[in-house]
């Protein structure tokens, strides 16, 4: 199997190292708004999210958030991430706050059968307090691709 990089699930416009929500369902809200689907199914790729997080927080611990959804919606795997300095309450395992969101958006059946690998990529990246550390030291867009790509090879 070919090697996945993330980076080419996650467009530079969807990409914001600076969040404005302050609150779960904006940061869901402000993450949805960043995918590259039809701006029609915006409201629906919310609903399905926030339905998502009802049925348990993919807060994962240690200021990470991996909130998931599949959907007729999405052609395709994309990947959104935000970053927020402050912190959001996200009702994660640890109770701590969420300051790294990667928000992973798939079809329903993806034949390309990597959903759950990019989720392990994911996993993979932010399992280390070091990997998280540079996450927080990244100034841009390019900076957090690259550094994607490098810390999961």
């Amino acid at each position: 199997m070919e090697p996945i990089h993330l980076s080419d699930y996650l467009a530079p416009d969807s990409i914001e190292l600076s969040l404005k929500s302050k609150s779960k369902d904006q940061v869901l809200e402000e993450l949805v708004g960043m995918l590259p689907i039809d701006p029609n199914s915006r409201g629906i790729a919310l609903e399905l999210v926030l339905s998502r997080e009802k049925l348990g927080s993919t807060g994962i611990g240690k200021g990470i958030a991996i909130p998931h959804v599949r959907s007729t919606i999405f052609p395709n795997i994309i990947l959104a991430y935000g970053r927020s300095d402050k912190g959001i309450a996200f009702d994660s395992v640890d109770q701590g706050l969420v300051h790294h969101f990667f928000l992973v958006a798939s079809p329903p059946i993806d034949p390309s059968n990597l959903y759950h690998p990019i989720l392990a990529k994911i996993v993979q990246l932010v399992r280390l307090a070091k990997n998280r550390k540079k996450l927080v030291e990244i100034d841009s867009k390019a900076e957090l691709l690259n550094l994607i790509d490098e810390l999961t090879a």
